[in-house]
């Protein structure tokens, strides 16, 4: 039905086209032999006027001949020959205008202009005449002494100008004046032929183009509805609902391919139950063993992981020292024996050495345990007081080389008893590793402060330096391994950048926070928050 109704409107548009097709095709050649005609009558008119010109200079050979003027022949057999040439030329223009305005005559039922005839008989007079003047011309020699010239100038007029009885100067002369009345006729005629075609081809365009949209806009209308219920089945499927049917109520094409589609959508559902039920077994016999492998798989990848972390920490840090000490033994080594000071002197850098490539390896198995969660606490009661006492004495005399001071701010009324449940040493190791940070990276002739407070069962230790500061994009990096910023580079080439990632795991470890605020510059605030068991009101501190 469908199919029937598609065919018959192409064939419609088929038609349509054809129509206008042949109708183009036969105003084109309408249009096209008026424009033959406009340039056929131009040319007759040049061919004519080019005739009556070479006619004109023989007629002035001939004067210059009578009176023994010198008359070249080759102007007189150039003249005539040209005249020949135009002859031929114009009877055959004349009869391609004949047969062309035939053709048209024939198409368009209209009577063959009569200036047509008339100029194929004077195209075949012209050639008796060139024949007339040429005899005549051969034989013409120059006057007697004496000799009338009126009377062989007339003779030579009538040869030049009668041809079979009849006056060649009118008919000419007549011919030309007709040509030139054809040319903007031809013209107009072709100027209205191309008018019409153009307007009657715009008809026949819009006539075509009005069919195309209305049959489209059937078609269209006949087809949107089964095309949308295919359109829902399918967009159904594709979301899953398998139990979706399309309602069959014709029996043409959409009909079959909603019953096809329909007996698809049944196949599929009963595929998926039984995919369903066969996938539900599977998983009930997998999934016991998912959840340990899972498992497993996430722990050995972890501890993989660490592994290679820490293979690559211990290579990068281990480096430096290792070939510092290595250095100093083949420095001692090379050469001649050495003085017994010297030898010492070696030894003892080696010492220093080894001691810093210790204290690396120990940093690092502290990183290594916490990352593995085997970080070992011995949790006791410890005096907060106390322990930032001594932390601060220390920090004391590290500060003491470059006058730099370091000053324990308690509360105005004394500090209460504030304790903790931490690893005193561990805790210490914390508080050491903040003021060596802010004790290193303190201009010459400056304080650090070192203070705390306790709020709603928790404590926190400030320690502000008055140093270079961190930058602002630097901030969130700080506590990673063997980070340090370009501020700290610049201010001291030598540390490792592991220190606050040792503080941030001890802190952690102790149920804590440690949170770094810094201006370039100005200096730096470490802030280090811990559960206590004693929590009283923070007292503004005065310095001691």
């Amino acid at each position: 039905m469908f199919r029937l109704r598609l065919s018959l409107a192409f064939a419609l548009l088929v038609a349509l086209v054809c129509i206008q097709v042949g109708f183009v095709y036969w105003g084109a050649n309408r249009v096209n032999d008026y424009a033959q005609h406009s340039r056929l009558a131009s040319d007759i008119l040049a061919e004519l006027l080019d005739l009556s010109a070479s006619k004109q200079r023989l007629r002035v050979w001939a004067s210059q001949q009578l009176m023994d003027a010198n008359a070249s022949p080759e102007v007189r057999d150039s003249q005539l020959a040209r005249m020949q040439a135009s002859t031929e030329t114009l009877r055959q223009l004349a009869r391609r205008d004949l047969s062309l305005w035939g053709g048209i005559a024939e198409r368009e039922g209209v009577p063959i202009p009569p200036e047509v005839d008339q100029l194929v008989a004077v195209s075949d007079l012209l050639n008796d005449n060139i024949a007339a003047v040429r005899a005549r011309l051969l034989k013409l020699a120059p006057l007697e002494r004496g000799a009338e010239f009126a009377s062989v100038w007339q003779e030579l007029n009538q040869v030049f100008d009668v041809a079979r009885g009849r006056d060649l100067r009118e008919l000419l002369n007549g011919a030309i004046e007709r040509q030139r009345n054809v040319m903007p006729v031809a013209r107009a005629a072709t100027e209205r032929g191309l008018d019409q075609l153009r307007q009657q081809t715009i008809r026949l365009a819009i006539v075509t183009l009005a069919a195309a949209i209305v049959l489209a806009l059937y078609l269209n209308r006949r087809l949107q509805r089964p095309l949308d219920r295919l359109l829902e089945g399918t967009q159904a499927l594709r979301a899953g609902a398998l139990d979706h049917r399309i309602a069959l109520d014709s029996r043409d094409e959409f009909g079959r391919v909603a019953e096809h589609f329909n007996a698809m959508a049944a196949e599929l559902q009963r595929h998926r139950q039984d995919a369903d039920a066969a996938r539900r077994r599977l998983e009930e016999a997998v999934l016991e063993r998912t959840s340990e492998l899972s498992a497993a798989h996430e722990t050995l990848q972890q501890i993989d992981l660490r592994r290679r972390q820490l293979l690559a920490d211990i290579s990068h840090e281990l480096r430096t020292p290792a070939t510092a000490i290595r250095g100093e033994a083949e420095i001692a080594l090379r050469g001649a024996d050495k003085p017994l000071a010297e030898y010492r002197q070696t030894l003892t850098r080696i010492v220093g050495g080894v001691k810093q490539l210790t204290g690396v390896i120990d940093d690092l198995l502290l990183v290594a345990k916490t990352e593995a969660d085997q970080l070992s606490m011995r949790f006791d009661t410890v005096d907060l007081s106390e322990l930032l006492g001594d932390a601060t004495e220390t920090a004391q005399t590290l500060g003491a080389r470059h006058n730099i001071r370091v000053r324990l701010e308690a509360p105005d009324t004394g500090p209460p008893a504030v304790t903790l449940q931490a690893d005193a040493d561990r805790l210490r190791q914390v508080l050491l590793i903040v003021l060596d940070n802010a004790v290193r990276y303190s201009r010459n002739d400056s304080t650090v402060r070192v203070g705390w407070r306790s709020t709603d069962g928790r404590v926190q230790v400030l320690v502000a330096d008055e140093g270079i500061g961190i930058d602002a994009e630097e901030l969130p990096n700080v506590f990673e391994r063997f980070v340090r910023g370009r501020r700290a580079r610049v201010h001291r080439a030598d540390g490792t950048g592991i220190g606050l990632s040792i503080a941030q795991a001890i802190v952690h470890a102790h149920h804590g926070r440690i949170d770094i605020e810094s201006t370039p510059l100005q200096g730096t605030t470490v802030r280090i928050e811990l559960p206590c068991h004693h929590h009283p009101s923070f007292l503004p501190g005065t310095t001691t």
